[in-house]
């Protein structure tokens, strides 16, 4: 580390960003505290950290963020199918989180948003994400902006189109897969935020692999490095995401959510270049992370 840090709190310390985040700040030698619905539940998956309870909306521990100079913001709901529900646990819970912080003097809250935060994004992840950063203080705060995060763990998109290719060897090319993906390895993704916090970074950084394939070549890579035989078959969005949209309001289960449909349809290319170099690291391309992936643990 270049730099004395403190202790970081980080929030989803149970999920699949902050696990890994983790695990990666101790090793470089900071104090870690892992905001957590159920630190039961979450103390096998890291035996070495403390943790503390935090529920948003309304449910943080008092001293959770007791003595910690900075708050990494990593959880997020994602699962909730109720709007209204979402908007309470991720804005107005995310609203209360950093104002709880800021009144126990946490001196610098970093935010994990995506590439895709847009108040006009198609789809309400990307949407909430924007509404979230402009929380921010851009003066003494990070908004941390990854690309689609790649890692053998988790149940975002990249797990969600994996699983199936695995169950179905079909993959759906919706709009023709000529999106634009930037991806980041999960590893990629602690470093730059290490890095960040070392370095007393603030205002807004795009982490992502600077040269995005599109969509349909990523999900071609992923049936090739992980050996599974595919038709891909090209589909409009408009007929494809009514057919989703309402077999979820039946309460039918579907492989792929309708809000990942839309955040496929909001796909846009973002400059990285000077952010990665701001930090002096490098996203691999996401050939690269794949092959990383296929590999045994």
């Amino acid at each position: 580390m270049e730099g004395a840090v403190g202790r970081v709190a980080v929030t989803g310390a149970g999920g699949f960003l902050g696990r890994y985040l983790c695990r990666h700040l101790v090793a470089q030698g900071l104090t870690v505290r892992g905001l957590v619905r159920d630190p039961a539940a979450v103390r096998p998956l890291l035996p070495d950290i403390e943790l503390a309870h935090c529920d948003l909306p309304d449910a943080i521990d008092p001293g959770a963020l007791a003595d910690c100079a900075v708050l990494i913001h990593a959880a997020y709901a994602t699962k909730e199918t109720d709007a209204a529900r979402m908007r309470l646990v991720n804005e107005t819970g995310s609203e209360r989180l950093f104002a709880a912080a800021r009144a126990q003097g946490v001196g610098r809250i970093v935010f994990v948003s995506t590439v895709a935060a847009d108040p006009a994004a198609p789809n309400y992840y990307a949407r909430s994400k924007s509404a979230v950063e402009a929380l921010c203080d851009p003066q003494h705060d990070l908004i941390v902006r990854p690309g689609l995060v790649l890692g053998r763990e988790g149940q975002g998109l990249f797990q969600q189109m994996r699983g199936l290719m695995r169950a179905l060897h079909v993959v759906p090319l919706f709009g023709g897969g000529r999106q634009p993906l930037q991806t980041v390895y999960v590893d990629d993704v602690c470093v730059a935020v290490e890095r960040a916090l070392a370095r007393g970074v603030t205002g807004t950084l795009n982490i992502a692999e600077p040269e995005p394939l599109t969509l349909g070549d990523f999900l071609r890579a992923v049936a090739a490095t992980h050996r599974i035989r595919c038709l891909f078959l090209p589909l409009p969005f408009g007929p494809a995401l009514w057919l989703v949209q309402r077999l979820e309001r039946a309460g039918v289960p579907v492989p792929l959510r309708s809000e990942s449909l839309l955040g496929m349809q909001g796909l846009r290319a973002v400059p990285v270049a000077a952010d990665l170099a701001r930090l002096g690291v490098q996203a691999r391309p996401a050939v690269e992370s794949l092959q990383r992936l296929a590999l045994p643990d």
